[in-house]
C-alpha cells in the first residue's frame, strides 16, 4: 500500500475519532452548570418566593421571584449556559432597582432542576415560567430578558405570547452555526445535539426588542447579534459596547444606562 494511502488512512482515523469524542462530550463542553441538592436553602438580602414546577414528562424546575420595593412588573430572566439562579441573582439587582420583581429559573440539570439536558422539552419548559407569571402580572407588565443561550428561550417565549419587551444580551444567532465557526474542521451537522436556533423565533416576536453585545466577547461573537438585528430592524434596537465581552456587561455603566432609560 502506498505511503500516501496510509497516511490518509491515519488521517481519517484521527478525523472520526475526534469527532465522536467530540459527540460525547458536547454536554459537558455546552452546559457549565452549578448543581443543588434539593433541600438547599437560599439566602439572599431581598425577599424572594421559591417555586417549583413539575415538567409534562415528571421533571422538577427551580425558580426563585425576587420582589420589588413597588413592583412595575416581572422580568423573566433566562441565563446563559453556566452556574445556577443563586450565581445569577447578581444581575437580578439591576432590575430590582428599577422596581422590577424578576423570575430566575435553573434549567434541567440546573440548581435544583432535574433532568437531563434536552433543547426539546427546555423549550417547552420555558413556557411554564411564563405561564406561571400571567398568574400574577398582566401581559403587558411582562419583560423577558435572555443571555447567551437563554436568548434563545426568551425570544422563543416572546414569538408565542405578548410581552411589554424582550432583551437580549450576548445571544447567540445559532449555537450550531457558533459551533461551526469554531471548529470548522468537524462535521458539526451530523455530531451536533444543539440548535439554539433563536433566529428562526425572532422574526415572529412583536414587541420592541432591545439587543446588548460586547465587541471583546470571544465565546459568542457580536456578529450574532449583528444578524439578529438584520432580521427585524423595522423593531429592534442594537448596541454593541466596545469594551463589553461575555462577562463584564452586567457592570458596563453604558449597558446599565440604557437598561434603566428603557424600562422607566
Amino acid at each position: 500500500m502506498p505511503i500516501w494511502s496510509i497516511f490518509l488512512i491515519v488521517i481519517g482515523i484521527i478525523f472520526a475519532t475526534i469527532s465522536t469524542a467530540m459527540y460525547f462530550i458536547q454536554d459537558t463542553m455546552i452546559f457549565h452548570a452549578e448543581k443543588l441538592p434539593a433541600n438547599y436553602q437560599f439566602s439572599f438580602n431581598n425577599n424572594f418566593e421559591e417555586f417549583n414546577l413539575k415538567t409534562e414528562d415528571g421533571e422538577v424546575l427551580n425558580g426563585l421571584l425576587f420582589k420589588a420595593e413597588s413592583s412595575k412588573g416581572v422580568v423573566i430572566f433566562y441565563h446563559n449556559h453556566s452556574g445556577n439562579i443563586e450565581h445569577w441573582s447578581r444581575s437580578a439587582t439591576i432590575f430590582l432597582k428599577l422596581n422590577y420583581d424578576v423570575l430566575l429559573n435553573d434549567y434541567r440539570g440546573f440548581g435544583k432542576s432535574t433532568g437531563k439536558y434536552n433543547e426539546h422539552f427546555m423549550l417547552k419548559d420555558s413556557m411554564l415560567w411564563y405561564n406561571l407569571m400571567l398568574k400574577y402580572y398582566a401581559k403587558e407588565k411582562i419583560v423577558v430578558f435572555g443571555r447567551g443561550i437563554g436568548a434563545t428561550f426568551a425570544t422563543y417565549v416572546a414569538s408565542i405570547n405578548q410581552v411589554k419587551l424582550l432583551i437580549l444580551e450576548s445571544p447567540v444567532y445559532s449555537l450550531y452555526q457558533t459551533a461551526k465557526a469554531h471548529y470548522p474542521y468537524l462535521p458539526i451537522n451530523l455530531i451536533s445535539k444543539y440548535r439554539f436556533e433563536t433566529y428562526k423565533y425572532i422574526n415572529k416576536v412583536s414587541c420592541k426588542i432591545y439587543i446588548f453585545h460586547g465587541k471583546k466577547n470571544d465565546l459568542v461573537p457580536y456578529n450574532n447579534s449583528e444578524k439578529l438585528h438584520e432580521l427585524v430592524t423595522d423593531k429592534s434596537t442594537l448596541y454593541l459596547i466596545d469594551d463589553g465581552n461575555h462577562y463584564n456587561l452586567v457592570n458596563n455603566e453604558t449597558y446599565i444606562n440604557k437598561i434603566s432609560k428603557m424600562l422607566k
